[in-house]
């Protein structure tokens, strides 16, 4: 199935790359972060875009979790840790434990790294590098 997608306004490239119509997409995981090609800009963060599918020759949005919304993302872990109740000696409930801690933790690796990249090009963009 195509996923299409658009720019959010909050995002810094609304301005200039938002299209009268959802453009396609396609995931390719990118270590700076920027996993969705397509467009006007080439490649977006999850967080910069709204994501669609065409149904019927209507586009219908949806929602895709960013991993990089570590709030979001602890309280889901939590309420996976809670949720294991009696059953939390099971193996499959610490399997579950164990990837959510990994997720969380490359989660918040990869935020910490957005905000040190953005706050490097506002360096260069202030000092005209």
């Amino acid at each position: 199935m195509q996923i299409f997608a658009n720019v959010r306004p909050e995002s810094q490239y609304f301005a200039s790359q938002v299209q009268p119509e959802p453009f396609p997409v396609t995931l390719v995981p990118d270590g700076g972060g920027y996993h969705w090609k397509g467009g006007v800009g080439g490649q977006y963060r999850t967080m910069d875009l709204f994501f669609f599918v065409k149904e019927e020759g209507r586009f219908r949005e949806f929602n895709l979790p960013n991993l990089s919304e570590i709030t979001q993302f602890e309280i889901t872990k939590n309420a996976i840790l809670e949720g294991a109740g009696d059953q939390w000696g099971s193996r499959y409930w610490e399997i579950i434990a164990e990837l959510a801690n990994e997720l969380l933790s490359a989660a918040k690796e990869e935020q910490q790294a957005e905000l040190n990249r953005e706050a490097e090009a506002r360096e260069r963009e202030r000092w005209g590098w």
